[in-house]
Order: structure tokens, then C-alpha cells, then sequence
């Protein structure tokens, strides 16, 4: 009986996961599809107030299109499209402010700023 439980409980978890990362793609600015690495992997710790640490698949995207921070015009278009998928997607931005810490990626930006405006 605890199986068939766990079981429905481990769909459940995947169907909504799958959900969210169609939504995502569904909504994410065409100008922003180069930051898909960061987004698609990352959707469920960002959307999902449950999950307490991000994926290592989240984390390998995250810091791939985080570090591109580097460059004035990089970084001001990554931070648009943070601001804009925080309201778009549902993200929390708190965790997405604490995904570089929780990643172990050192930024050349504060992300705080970049995600808050």
C-alpha cells in the first residue's frame, strides 16, 4: 500500500514538473532562448517552494549562463530576462538570487541587483 503511495506520489511530482517546464518554454521571451540551460533545468527549484537545493543539472546550467556576466551588454540583457522570468514564470526571486551560492558559482555581478532591477 506505502509503494502504490510513493508511486503516485513520485508521478505527480513528474507530471508537474514536466508542466511547468512547457509553461516555461511557453513564455519565455524568444530574445531570452539562449538562456534556456539556466531556466528549463532550473524550473522546479525555482517555482517550488518544496525544493530546498537545486539539481546538479540546475546548477550545471546555472553557472554556464551566469558566468557570462562579464561583458556590459551580456549582462544587462541577462538581467532583463531574470527580471522578466521572475514575473513571467512564477519564479521566487529569492531563490533565484540564492541559486549562485546554492550552485557554488562565484558571480562578477550581484545577482540580487540584476534579479530585483
Amino acid at each position: 500500500m506505502v509503494e502504490k503511495k510513493v508511486l503516485v506520489l513520485v508521478m505527480f511530482v513528474i507530471t508537474y514538473c514536466l508542466a511547468i517546464t512547457n509553461k516555461s518554454e511557453g513564455q519565455m521571451s524568444p530574445t531570452c532562448d539562449e538562456y534556456n540551460p539556466l531556466f528549463i533545468p532550473c524550473v522546479p527549484y525555482l517555482v517550488n517552494p518544496d525544493f530546498s537545493t537545486p539539481t546538479a543539472r540546475c546548477c550545471v546550467g546555472a553557472s554556464q549562463q551566469l558566468t557570462k556576466g562579464n561583458n556590459p551588454a551580456v549582462l544587462k540583457k541577462l538581467c532583463t530576462c531574470l527580471d522578466a522570468s521572475t514575473a513571467n514564470l512564477g519564479f521566487f526571486p529569492q531563490k533565484l538570487i540564492q541559486l549562485p551560492t546554492m550552485c557554488k558559482i562565484k558571480l562578477s555581478f550581484s545577482i540580487e541587483k540584476c534579479v530585483n532591477g
